[in-house]
């Protein structure tokens, strides 16, 4: 399958119609940046053929922000010496056209024709995934897909073994393919498929053995739990006489109470040490209040003098108030003047500089119209020379159909006659001077060559007559060719009024210069008038009218200033009389707020002074001080007595230790409590073990662990038995897949020797199996630690990338010898190869265009300099 055209429009990224062509057989590079359309163009591709014209789940090909458009694709391509042509149109106006060496195909069936022919199917609904993409998505390697093949090969594997032939076919449906799963299906009635573990008759006969082996290991150990009963049912009763006679609990009540009598005595003098210091706070709190309004009326004294010193401060700080507010009111008034000035003079300078912007928006504006009515004329000019060319091209026009049957009427002519001259009798004659010779009625001179093909006389003066019969059983049918040959090309020549072939092809030669020159004018008018005259005309119109317009404007503005300043000098001198207002407006202001606050700090200084004063010249005020003096006195005496008889109690107490005395207590309480409880409860085990070692006596456990023995030993064996039969089956499963792998190892032989030929381009002696599934598996390399092997899925990404697009080329071989379409599409699929591999990629790319053709888009374009094509871009 050889792509030779591709034209898309209305499709993602491309609004406008983008067509290629001119694709080679081999090798075809597209470089282009990122977002330059190569990823569209090869969606195109896929879309065309993978996608149903009817689908309504490709919104995603319209371009961005137009939703009522059409993507189209219009694809031609070679395929078994057949030119095909396959349009497809989506969303809008859906329809598809595949036309074959001249016949017409459409819709669906024309779908269903191309699925079948190049190994793809399509989804029952929605859009197309990669399983519906069969050979033409393995071979048409996705963006960012290149190391993912395993899944891909998946998809297209049945078209991979019809390649391959029938032998797959036959190897699966053989006889020893039934006896293999036989095999297999009497294996996995006793190990899973995948681990291999028991399962079914085996997995019971293991579960059966594991109980019983439980149940025997619970009989023996009730059996010692019955024995270990008796030995504890002895000790508990010989502790228990022994208690009973003892009775440890008696005495330890005893000393209980005796430390009970101790800890209340410490207790009680903890009370009185608890009740004297609580009276001791409340002597403190008295001390502490007196003490305190003692020092307040001290305070109250020292604040007089500090009142009027604060008074005298803030009318300080008032008289500076009001002086630097006097001093800014002049000051303010002075920079209001200078900004009205200042706006009133920026306002002048704007309106100058608004009359001379529309002067020179109307200078522009007519620059503008003089231009456009130039374009205007010449376009009218280069119209009408556009229209007489196309007139005269049209005058010299011949049919195609017509020139090509005068020149196979020529050639028919040509033809007739060179074969009439080679059967033909042909007459040389070499005459002396004076001799008279006539053939068939023409006299010949000197030297002379004539061909005869019908009986023709030749009379010699003085001679006679000879008469030429020429022989030939062809003659007279070559002649008769010959001259059907010229009178067909005769009538030609006179349907189209010419004299000869090469006057009709002058003719065609004109018309096609004509029709040259007709482009070349059209380009000159499109330049001139890139939306058509009428658009221009309408430009012309509008220049005009905004012109007037303009002259309108200016003649209603104002006159300019006689002498005015430039806009920038004033708006900067507008800005700086602004600032500087905007300064003494926020000084006053400040001022102002100052000389209030030192108003409200002088008048409540005043207050606090007054204050101070009628509480010290208050009469009752010295006898409240003494009568607090002694109170004081009296309070501190008591508080030192308090202090005295604390520290007494403190010391007796810290010689009784009462937290040891409570411990005590605690201690023999509770063990006079465990002791009782402990007799107790040995009563009540001996109690539970005697029934407990009755009811086990009684239940012949012995007998019960012997019956169990003998069940376990026979599960023992029917383990074992099916033990050996699944390891058997296993083996034999083994065995047969073995011989049939090596049997499809030589069925995949030629998949093999391609894999083979383009590895040892990239890695020279290295080796690599073909799975089951026909995809890549194991590959073993050689290195410098010698011979390294690892699965496909191991390898990095990189090498991935490289053996995905060595694999799709051995596939693509594979196909090609089965007679099968093949294309290669690579859409930046070796972005994660180093430089040295992709120079090895290249040799295999090279190698593999000999025979396929290969698309390959790339944002590199310097790295595939040396690949021998050369690089295209997106249009």
């Amino acid at each position: 399958m050889k792509l030779q055209r591709l034209r898309i429009e209305n499709f993602k990224l491309f609004r406008a119609p983008l067509e290629i062509d001119g694709l080679t057989d081999g090798l075809n590079l597209f470089a282009a940046p990122n977002e330059s359309g190569k990823s569209t163009v090869a969606e195109a591709i896929r879309a065309a053929f993978f996608e149903r014209h009817r689908s309504s789940a490709v919104e995603h090909l319209r371009p961005w922000g137009e939703s009522s458009a059409t993507p189209m694709v219009e694809v031609d391509f070679e395929l078994d010496s057949k030119r095909y042509r396959l349009t497809k149109a989506f969303l809008g106006k859906k329809r598809c056209e595949l036309v074959i060496d001249g016949r017409a195909m459409d819709g669906a069936v024309a779908e269903d024709h191309l699925a079948a022919l190049l190994g793809f199917r399509f989804p029952g609904k929605g859009a197309s995934t990669p399983e519906h993409m069969g050979i033409p998505g393995l071979l048409w390697i996705k963006q960012g897909t290149s190391h993912d093949i395993a899944s891909a090969v998946g998809f297209a594997s049945d078209h991979l073994r019809n390649a391959l032939g029938e032998s797959l076919g036959e190897l699966a449906s053989s006889n020893g393919d039934a006896v293999l799963k036989a095999v297999e299906a009497e294996r996995n009635e006793l190990l899973t498929p995948a681990a291999g573990t028991p399962r079914g008759a085996y997995a019971d006969a293991l579960k059966l053995r594991a109980e019983l082996e439980a149940e025997l290991e619970r009989l023996h150990a009730d059996i010692e739990s019955y024995q270990s009963g008796v030995d504890r049912l002895f000790n508990l009763r010989r502790d228990h006489q022994r208690d009973e006679v003892a009775r440890p609990w008696a005495t330890l009540r005893e000393q209980l109470v005796v430390a009970q009598q101790r800890l209340d005595e410490a207790r009680g003098l903890d009370e009185k040490k608890t009740a004297q210091e609580a009276a001791l706070r409340q002597i403190a709190a008295q001390v502490n209040s007196w003490r305190t309004q003692l020092q307040a009326m001290e305070r109250e004294e020292g604040s007089l003098v500090q009142r009027e010193t604060n008074l005298q401060k803030t009318q300080e700080v008032l008289a500076k108030a009001l002086g630097e507010l006097q001093a800014w009111e002049p000051r303010h008034a002075s920079a209001t003047k200078a900004d009205a000035e200042a706006r009133e003079n920026l306002r002048l300078a704007r309106q100058a500089a608004s009359r001379i912007a529309q002067e020179k928006t109307i200078e522009s504006l007519a620059e503008q119209l003089a231009a456009l009515s130039q374009s205007h004329e010449k376009a009218k000019a280069e119209q009408e020379k556009v229209t007489r060319l196309q007139a005269e091209a049209q005058a010299l026009a011949v049919p195609e159909g017509e020139l090509k049957r005068l020149r196979q009427c020529a050639d028919a002519l040509r033809t007739a006659q060179a074969r009439l001259d080679a059967v033909a009798t042909a007459l040389e004659f070499e005459l002396q001077p004076g001799a008279k010779v006539r053939v068939a009625g023409t006299e010949l001179t000197g030297s002379q060559r004539q061909t005869v093909i019908a009986r023709t006389d030749i009379e010699i003066e003085g001679v006679g007559r000879i008469s030429v019969l020429p022989g030939g059983a062809d003659l007279e049918s070559i002649a008769i060719e010959r001259d059907r040959a010229r009178d067909q090309l005769a009538a030609l020549l006179q349907g189209l009024r010419a004299e000869s072939l090469a006057a009709v092809e002058e003719r065609a030669r004109q018309q096609v210069l004509r029709k040259g020159e007709a482009g070349a004018a059209e380009a000159v008018l499109a330049a001139l008038a890139p939306k058509g005259l009428g658009t221009l005309a309408a430009d012309v119109a509008t220049r005009e009218a905004r012109l007037a317009e303009a002259r309108l404007v200016l003649q209603a503005m104002p006159p300019a200033p006689a002498a005015g300043i430039a806009v920038p000098s004033a708006e900067s001198e507008e800005a700086a009389a602004r600032a500087a207002l905007e300064a003494a407006s926020a000084a006053l202001n400040d001022a102002k707020v100052a000389a209030g606050n030192a108003r409200e700090q002088v008048k409540a200084a005043e207050d606090e002074l007054a204050a101070v004063k009628a509480t010290l010249n208050d009469p009752a005020r010295a006898g409240r001080k003494t009568e607090a003096g002694g109170a004081l006195t009296d309070a501190l005496a008591q508080q030192s007595a308090m202090q005295d008889k604390l520290s007494e109690l403190a010391q007796r107490l810290q010689t009784v230790n009462l937290p040891v005395l409570a411990q005590d207590v605690e201690r023999l309480e509770r063990s006079a409590r465990q002791a009782e409880a402990a007799h107790s409860q040995r009563a009540t085990e001996i109690t539970r073990l005697e029934v407990e070692l009755e009811t086990k006596g009684a239940l012949g456990q012995e007998e019960a662990a012997s019956e169990k023995q003998r069940e376990l030993e026979h599960a023992t064996r029917r383990c074992a038995e099916l033990e050996r039969r699944a390891r058997a089956l296993d083996h034999l499963l083994k065995l047969l897949r073995e011989k049939r792998s090596a049997l499809a190892r030589r069925l995949r032989a030629p998949l093999q020797k391609h894999l083979d030929h383009y590895l040892q381009i990239l890695f020279p002696g290295a080796q690599i199996e073909v799975g089951d599934d026909l995809s890549p598996g194991r590959i073993t390399r050689q290195s410098l630690r010698g011979a390294q092997s690892g699965e496909f899925e191991e390898l990095s990404v990189g090498a991935r990338e490289q053996m995905g697009v060595v694999a799709r080329l051995a596939y693509a071989d594979l196909l090609k010898e089965a007679n099968k379409p093949t294309l290669l599409i690579l859409d930046d699929a070796l972005v994660n190869t180093d430089e040295e591999r992709l120079r090895q990629m290249k040799r295999v790319l090279y190698d593999a265009a000999q025979r396929h053709q290969i698309l390959i888009f790339s944002c590199h374009p310097e790295a595939w300099r040396d690949l021998g094509v050369v690089a295209r871009s997106i249009p």
